[in-house]
Formats: C-alpha cells, sequence, structure tokens
C-alpha cells in the first residue's frame, strides 16, 4: 500500500546519518531532518537510553514533526525517535543492490533485523523463492514502490 503524499512517511525523510561506536558496545547517531527534502533539523541519539535530543532550524516544522510522530506512534516513550527510525530504515533499505527480505522470528519491527537476498536476485525471483520455501514462516519482503516490508503470499501467476 503507498501512503498518501500527506502522510509523514511521505513528508519527512533523513540524510547525512552518521553513528559512533560508544565504548560501553552502545552506538550514538546523528541525522538530518527533511521536510520534502529541505532541512529542518537533527536529530541525536547518544547511546545512552534516553530519548533522541532535537535541534530544530525551523521550530514550527520541528513542532509539526513531533505531532506527527506522536499521532503515528501514540504508545511510545520517544515517538520521534521511533519515527526517525523508520525513516532510517527505508532510506538504508532503499538503497541497496540486494533485496531484503524478512522472515517469522526476525525483529524487523523491533531492530531492524533482515535478510538479504543474493546478489543479482530481482524482486519478482526473491519474492517466488520465499513462497516457494517459506510458505509457513510468513515471509515479507522489501517493496521499493511502497517503502515497506510486504507480505509474500503465493508465487506470482
Amino acid at each position: 500500500m503507498v501512503v498518501p503524499v500527506s502522510h509523514p512517511l511521505q513528508r519527512y525523510s533523513v540524510s547525512g546519518y552518521q553513528e559512533t561506536d560508544l565504548p560501553t558496545g552502545a552506538v550514538a547517531w546523528s541525522a538530518n531532518l527533511l521536510r520534502h527534502g529541505q532541512g529542518f533539523g537533527l536529530v541525536t541519539d547518544h547511546g545512552d537510553g534516553r530519548p533522541c535530543e532535537w535541534a530544530f532550524t525551523d521550530e514550527g516544522y520541528g513542532r509539526e514533526f513531533l505531532a506527527a510522530a506522536a499521532g503515528l506512534h501514540p504508545g511510545a516513550g520517544d515517538p520521534g525517535g521511533v519515527l526517525v527510525d523508520q525513516l532510517l530504515t527505508i532510506r538504508q533499505l532503499n538503497a541497496l543492490d540486494q533485496v531484503a527480505y524478512c522472515l517469522e522470528g526476525d525483529a524487523f519491527e523491533e531492530r531492524g533485523e533482515h535478510r538479504l537476498a543474493d546478489p543479482g536476485r530481482t524482486f519478482l525471483q526473491v519474492r517466488r523463492d520465499l513462497a516457494e520455501q517459506h510458505p509457513g514462516q510468513n515471509p515479507r519482503i522489501w517493496d521499493k514502490n511502497a517503502s515497506a516490508m510486504v507480505p509474500v503470499t503465493s508465487p506470482p501467476g
């Protein structure tokens, strides 16, 4: 399902993602926030378990972003951080040269865990293989057109 242009996943994106491994084993990261391709702030996760830190160059867009995040993830302790995680996942998986997929038990929603098909395999080839080889494991495949993991129901006819 393609989300409408007014949806936050269409309106917002990230760029300039950088991460740093910390001595504790955690990872600190930061990314630029974009609204319709124009920068409006920076998000930083210091890797210490606290909510993300926000530095908005446009406070109005910053409030809009955080309100949109709260609407999408009302039960989350840090809804803005959850939305940024989604945006990072979309950017990273859409940029892959290989087809990404996940099976039941992979923690895709929780931690972004996914698998990669062999290089050179097309979306349709991987979809067919997943349907034939893993029907009982609820396979899902990354659809770049939908920017989402979509269910694999049966081999394409």
